[in-house]
Order: structure tokens, then sequence, then C-alpha cells
């Protein structure tokens, strides 16, 4: 480590980062825009200049992104050849920058919005027409390109080059022409497009599945985890008003995504949203499903579980740790094996992310004690069983409502799921929270674990899965004393 003094502190900083890195570490507000801490630097849009001092050499300003650490730097974030410096790069973008912020996707987080304030950059001098420039480009079905807000930082442009590795956006065009384009007009590909909309430090750049869909000042944020294959990234779930899920965006966590996610967990939600969910619970007779309240369909699983205590009981990989310790309980208590579901591959697998594989915490369940079951297995297993248990979100996905549909009407089909199945087997459905509705942990592939939060609330009859399991386990109590004896 290297000591420099920033804003009259003496401190540590690491020689290996940017000094812009340094003052960030040691609380020192310093603005930047073409700056990313994931990307090469590049030093383009001077916003983040400060004062320094090197031994005898007089203080000058310069880009903290651009400048190395080096021993006994003296650094001055606050001083007014820094502020001045900072306001005429501000008066420099705003030149062509529209007042787009009534309609711009961007307000509420924008940093041209947030440094203007700050930095008292509240006019500009110049008389000059702005820019004409194109706007709601469709770069692809992910991106929407308004030319005119951009203030070339070329963070998009990078994160290609530096993340994906496959460069897909150039700056095009000389001088005032300079523009952000694809190559020869091509539309965005691959699984990770949505990312240039989360590091645009202005609105340039927007999802065209979000734009005018909510004001960001109404959307609550929830830490949590994206549960859409075993990588777990940490993400961000944002609720408009407790009712609907509106975006997901990527959560930095070093050791797992950093600051990325891919587009398949990114425009998940609408799972989150999906309609006809489970509320309460369903009886169905001859086939026909008749709704009924959670309290009754829990009945109605106690009587045929202590017809059959030796159940075949299957449990989803989308079930938490949490969840994993009751399910645990709650075989043990039928005499049953503790089986896990294991999803099939898909073609989504990469070198930055997707892991190909849709279960968020195989790896924590089978540390539990459960074992891994195909679905070939899974359903080979149930079509020679009486009673079947199939515990947890997604689990008649994973299985398929086909494969579950030539089931024999013989079996008796009991499930917890967010929605009803709808198959002449099935006898008892009880709708369960789905990870956007419920709190606890699951365990990546790598084996960290990460947090889900429960960032709206439930259907109306709809319990934790935890709650029923529990229910159901003690009223089966006496019976399994009487099994174990």
């Amino acid at each position: 480590m290297t000591r420099i003094t920033i804003n009259g502190k003496e401190v540590e900083a690491d020689p290996k980062k940017p000094l812009i890195t340094a003052c960030h570490e040691h609380a020192a507000q310093v603005p930047m825009y073409c700056y990313h801490p994931g990307l090469t630097p590049v030093g383009s849009c001077r916003i983040c200049q400060v004062e320094l001092q090197q031994g005898e050499i007089p203080p000058r300003i310069v880009v903290a992104c651009r400048t190395p650490v080096a021993e006994g730097m003296v650094v001055n974030t606050e001083t007014p050849q820094a502020h001045d410096a900072r306001r005429q790069c501000l008066e420099f973008l705003l030149k062509n920058h529209p007042l787009d912020c009534p309609i711009c996707d961007k307000a509420g987080e924008c940093d041209l919005q947030d440094y203007s304030f700050s930095e008292g950059q509240a006019e500009g001098r110049s008389v000059e027409p702005r820019r004409k420039l194109e706007k709601r480009k469709n770069l692809g079905d992910v991106i929407v390109l308004d030319q005119e807000r951009c203030i070339l930082c070329s963070r998009c442009v990078r994160f290609f080059e530096d993340v994906t590795k496959k460069p897909q956006l150039t700056v095009s065009g000389l001088g005032s022409r300079s523009v952000i384009s694809t190559f020869m007009d091509r539309p965005l590909t691959g699984n990770y497009q949505g990312n240039v909309a989360d590091i645009c430090p202005v609105g340039a750049l927007t999802l065209s599945g979000f734009r005018f869909q909510a004001r960001v000042w109404n959307l609550d944020k929830h830490l949590s985890t994206c549960g859409e294959c075993s990588r777990g990234c940490s993400i961000t779930v944002e609720v408009l008003r407790r009712k609907e899920v509106k975006r997901l965006r990527p959560h930095f966590n070093e050791e797992v995504n950093k600051w990325w996610m891919c587009d398949h967990g990114r425009f998940s939600y609408a799972r989150l949203n999906a309609e006809d969910r489970l509320q309460g619970a369903t009886l169905h007779q001859d086939g026909v499903p008749h709704p009924v309240d959670r309290e009754t369909g829990i009945a109605a699983v106690v009587d045929m579980l202590r017809v059959h205590s030796g159940a075949y009981i299957l449990i989803s990989p989308w079930m938490t740790v949490e969840e994993g310790e009751q399910a645990l309980a709650f075989c043990h208590a039928l005499a049953s094996p503790p089986r896990l579901l294991a999803p099939p591959t898909n073609d989504l697998k990469d070198d930055l992310l997707h892991t190909g594989e849709a279960a968020p915490n195989r790896r924590g369940l089978e540390g539990q004690g459960f074992q891994t079951q195909s679905r070939d297995d899974a359903l080979s297993a149930l079509a020679a069983a009486e009673c079947a248990v199939l515990i947890g979100e997604r689990i008649t996905e994973i299985l398929g409502v086909e494969a579950l549909a030539e089931l024999s009407n013989s079996i008796r089909l009991i499930i917890f799921d967010t929605h009803a199945l709808q198959v002449s087997a099935t006898n008892v459905c009880i709708g369960i929270p789905n990870a956007a509705e419920r709190t606890g942990t699951w365990i990546n592939v790598d084996g960290h674990a990460g947090r889900i939060a429960a960032a709206k609330p439930a259907p109306p009859g709809v319990a934790s899965l935890t709650r029923s399991l529990e229910e159901i386990r003690a009223a089966l109590a006496p019976v399994a004393g009487e099994v174990g004896s």
C-alpha cells in the first residue's frame, strides 16, 4: 500500500488502482462519467479533475481516473480550481444535452442531474444551436438509443470490449458529428446487452421494456438474488407501489457477478408478476379443481398422508435453505427419502456468468442431504408411486405439465407451487410465495450464500411454505411416532 494525503487526511491507497478509486474509498466525492471501476479508464470526459501536488511541483489539476497513485501525493478534491474545472466540463456537456428530464427514464438517478446540482452549474454561455441527432433509435430488441442525450463517455463501447470480449459498439464520426453506433448498423446481440443501460450515466441508453413504465422514485428497491441459474447474481428487485416488479438490476458483488447480470435474469421479472396465481388451495374431484381456503387444503393433505406415510417426495431447487430444513424434517416424518429435482441444462451457458443450470440452490439443498434426481428418473418414479408430494416453486414447470398429465389417475398427487396444476392426477394444490415474495438463502454453484428478499406481498390466502410443511408435520406427529415404533 502507498501513503498519500486526501483532503488533509493521510490514507493508504492501492498503487494498482487509479487515484479516483483511492478518493472514493476514503469518502472524497469525485464525480465521474467515463470512468467505471469495471472498465478500462480512458479519461475522456474530464469531470473527475482534482488538485494534485507532488514534491516541489506546484499544485496542478489532473484527471483522477488516469492518474496512478504515488507515494507522498497530496490530493485535494474541494479546491476552487478543481470545482471550476468540473463546472467547465459540465458546461460543455450541457451545451448539447436536451432538457428531456421530464420524460427521461433516467430522471431521478441521472449523474448529469446530480453533478450539475452539486457543482452549481446552472447556466451556459454559448448561443449556438444544439446538435440535432436521432432519437429513439432501436439498437436491437433490448436497447433504445437517444443520440442527442449521449455525452460520448464510451462506457458502452468499452463494456463490449472489456467484459463480453465481443465489440459491437463504436464512436463513429469526427468532432461534433461523433455518435455512438453499432458496426454497420447491425442490431446488438448477446445475453448481456442490458448492462449498457445500467452503466450509461445519462439517459442515452435505455431498456426498451422499461421505457415510460415507472418513475424511479416510485420504485421500492430490495437487495436480493437472481434465481435464473446457479450463479446466483446479486440483484435489486424494484417494485412499483408494492404490487408489480418493474426492474431487476445487478448489485455489485465482488465474489459472484461484480457489476453485471445476464439479460435472461434481468427480464425474468415477468414470471414474478404472473397472473392466475394460486390463492389458498384447490381440491380436485374428477379432474375438476375447486378453490378452497389454505386450511381446508392442509387438512386434506394431512388426511391423505395419514394413509400414505411413505409417499414419494420431490422438492424444487428453488427452495431456500430455510425451506429445505423444514422439507427435510417433513421427509423424515413420513419415512421418505429426501429427493431433489435437477432441471435439464440449457443452452445459455457462457464464460461470463450464466451456468446453464436453472437451479439456484442445488448446492445448498444437496449439502442438507437431499439426493438429486434427473427429470426422467423423477417422472419414472412418479409413474410407479401411489402417492407423491411435489414441493416448491416451478417444480411442475420443470417436470412438464404434459408429462404430468400422462400420470395415472390412481396416484394421489399433492402439489405445493405458485400455480395450480390442471391435470387429472392432481388431488390437492397449495399456493406458495414466489422468489419475490419470501425471504431466505440460496447457495450458489461456488458455495456463496445469497439472500432473497420479500419485495412484495404474496397473494391473499398464501402462507409461507415452511409454515405449511410445519403444520402438516405437526398434525402427522402421532402417526409418525406410531410408524417409527
